[in-house]
């Protein structure tokens, strides 16, 4: 009957002992690699969509994470995105920005692209001229869209090329420019300089937009 009192005190410190040294070996397993899902996201212009964090982890498992998960992106001004374990990229403006996703240390990047579905193209003025070729800008050309929402200006995210007889001109280059080259007015729109090379003549300015097969034309006219 004394030794029963002896007994439960030692099993209770094997216990004890045993427990202690399950604390230290069992430790919880760290995050090693995280991907965002999907991994080049794209949201239309005004709208929002879903992002995922994606874990893999020292022991081997991996899973969606669910919380503590920070999200930024590069420029909020084309895309915001907010959440903590999933998160919500709400397109703002036409472009692209870097989506940035982290937790423990670990962080992993996307590019989000913010888009617009587009029924028809149009290019204003659709016809300029110019002095010479050599050494003058044209005026702003200002490229429009238009959507389901309405008619917007995509002259920053349009690329207007200039043919001559039918052949894309490398002596003339059409850049979008927030200046105005000449005056240094602010005048957004896509200005076309040449560099004499080609020399004078009527050239055309065919204006497209990434992701459609649609154009819009202008012309530039050079004594």
């Amino acid at each position: 009957g004394k030794r029963l009192p002896l007994t439960l005190a030692f099993g209770v410190l094997v216990a004890a002992a045993i427990g202690a040294a399950c604390n230290g070996f069992f430790v919880s397993p760290t995050l090693t690699s995280l991907t965002i899902n999907p991994n080049a996201p794209d949201v239309q212009l005004q709208t929002t969509t879903t992002l995922q964090a994606f874990g893999v982890y020292s022991d081997g498992t991996s899973a969606y994470l669910t919380s503590s998960v920070s999200w930024s992106s590069s420029d909020p001004t084309v895309a915001t995105v907010t959440g903590n374990g999933s998160a919500i990229l709400t397109g703002l403006q036409i472009g692209t920005t870097t989506i940035t996703a982290g937790s423990q240390s670990v962080t992993s990047t996307a590019t989000a692209t913010v888009f617009i579905n587009v029924s028809s193209l149009s290019i204003t003025p659709t016809s300029q001229s110019l002095a010479t070729l050599n050494g003058t800008t044209s005026q702003p050309f200002i490229v429009k869209a238009v959507t389901a929402s309405g008619t917007i200006d995509i002259s920053s995210s349009a690329v207007l090329t200039a043919y001559l007889n039918a052949q894309a001109s490398t002596g003339v280059q059409c850049t979008y420019e927030t200046l105005n080259p000449t005056s240094g007015a602010s005048e957004p729109g896509l200005y076309c300089k040449g560099d004499g090379s080609e020399g004078g003549g009527t050239y055309q300015l065919i204006a497209t937009y990434t992701g459609t097969n649609l154009t819009a034309t202008a012309t530039l006219n050079v004594p």
